[in-house]
């Protein structure tokens, strides 16, 4: 037997989050980056405050959220020498003849007199994008309550505290460096020793015209979707997708003030629309199978997902 989507429920799913509560932790995230940034550009000359840029990435831009979301950010710093230096150089037969020569002059040692010991400088690491992450968060732990939890990850900073933040909310700031004039992302893997390209491209200008063409009412499906996601598969779906798939249904489907009517022409829509039909919100030319940021998180069967969904509601 199908599950039953009725306008109580849609209506409901709609309604169901607080945007001033969403808000205000934005706000709180910002003041927080910004002010710790301005601490570290003082003490290093890497850093500046109007070469580093922080977008919220997922769900937050829009504010569809569910409750299963969190609050994940970028945070770009632009500078090509932390770059170069995060990336590990090897030179092997470099490593080889150093260690030779070490050895060979301990075994000398015996036969000479001993010389008066040296006082040598350590030596000092260059600035990584690990060592700004790092001071990112010490920076940050001045200016959180003792309740509050921050955890220093590989790749990005995680932030927990009811009495900072709210209740249930994490959030999760991912320590890039940033290519502004191709506005990429650049996340460091450690383990691989390189670095990955997260590349938007148009979503945020598609977003905001979409916004404008569809009202609000866009918003609110993107919720929706989210919302009946999370509470059949435990998970919230990737946002690129799910953006993507009612990008684009065409506007007059939209109905400004029947958010039960708007679902049901797009949820229609989107179960009859050709799959390889459905271009990229980030990248118009290429479609949903074939965006980086879908397929490479192994996301593209959350498709098939949300397909299957639709199919089993009786509308």
């Amino acid at each position: 037997m199908k599950s039953v989507i009725n306008k109580n429920l849609i209506e409901g799913l709609n309604e169901s989050d607080n945007q001033e509560f969403l808000n205000r932790v934005k706000d709180l995230v910002f003041a927080l980056v910004s002010s710790a940034v301005e601490d570290i550009s003082e003490k290093s000359p890497f850093v500046r405050v109007d070469k580093c840029i922080l977008i919220p990435a997922n769900e937050l831009y829009l504010g569809a959220f569910s409750q299963m979301s969190e609050y994940d950010f970028f945070l770009g710093i632009e500078n090509t020498q932390i770059e170069h230096n995060s990336k590990l150089k090897k030179n092997y037969f470099k490593y080889i003849w150093r260690e030779f020569r070490a050895s060979w002059r301990l075994g000398k040692k015996k036969y000479k007199k001993q010389k008066q010991a040296k006082i040598e400088m350590p030596a000092i690491d260059k600035y990584k994008i690990s060592d700004f992450r790092h001071d990112l968060v010490m920076k940050m732990a001045d200016r959180v309550s003792e309740s509050s939890l921050i955890f220093e990850q590989q790749r990005r900073i995680s932030l927990i505290g009811n009495e900072d933040f709210g209740t249930n909310v994490k959030i999760n700031i991912y320590i890039c460096c940033y290519d502004s004039q191709n506005r990429v992302f650049k996340l460091f893997n450690e383990r691989k020793n390189k670095f990955f390209d997260v590349n938007f491209g148009k979503r945020f200008e598609y977003l905001d015209l979409k916004i404008q063409t569809s009202g609000q009412m866009y918003v609110n499906m993107v919720k929706i979707f989210n919302a009946l996601y999370a509470k059949r598969y435990n998970k919230i779906p990737n946002q690129i997708l799910v953006e993507s798939l009612i990008f684009c249904c065409p506007n007059l489907l939209f109905d400004k003030k029947d958010v039960y009517k708007t679902f049901i022409n797009v949820a229609n829509y989107i179960r009859l629309c050709p799959p390889k039909s459905i271009a990229s919100i980030c990248d118009a030319s290429k479609t949903i199978f074939d965006e980086p940021l879908i397929y490479a998180t192994n996301s593209q069967v959350e498709y098939s997902k949300i397909i299957s969904l639709l199919d089993d509601f009786k509308y």
